[in-house]
């Protein structure tokens, strides 16, 4: 109950400290969307944060070309017993809303092209968004 609405977690049968997400999106630059994820929680969870890294091909300025996603804007210092699994949940959904695009500070994204595009460029950036939400409704990215 307390996941967000639009995404979906399973813990890996592998391995508990691994989940594995999707996120549906369904306005703003990334609408139709649907991104998969994988959150690593460290074995001194709640001590040190989980990562996440998106599986889906992604252009945000939050994410690197492997797919690492920066936490550190939401989450300057991880705080334990105060911030949890589901905060960075609801982070990771809300990282595709104007508010948090718009809120956004140079240091903390990975992918400085996207951040410059967002910026000085916002038509091109969001042809570039739109282009990785459909992407990821293409069978071969659904179905992998």
């Amino acid at each position: 109950s307390h996941c967000p609405l639009g995404v979906y977690v399973m813990p890996s049968s592998d391995n508990l400290n691994v989940w594995y997400g999707v996120i549906f999106v369904h306005k703003g630059f990334y609408r139709s969307g649907v991104f998969k994820f994988r959150m690593t929680i460290p074995e001194s969870y709640p001590n040190l944060p989980p990562s996440v890294t998106f599986l889906t091909e992604m252009f945000h300025p939050l994410v690197d070309a492997h797919g690492n996603v920066s936490m550190s804007q939401q989450f300057p210092t991880w705080r334990p017993y105060q911030d949890y699994i589901l905060h960075v949940l609801h982070y990771l959904k809300n990282m595709f809303k104007k508010a948090v695009l718009d809120g956004l500070l140079d240091k903390h994204c990975f992918n400085k092209e996207a951040y410059r595009l967002y910026r000085t460029d916002v038509g091109v950036f969001g042809k570039l968004a739109q282009q990785c939400a459909q992407l990821s409704i293409t069978e071969s990215f659904l179905f992998d």
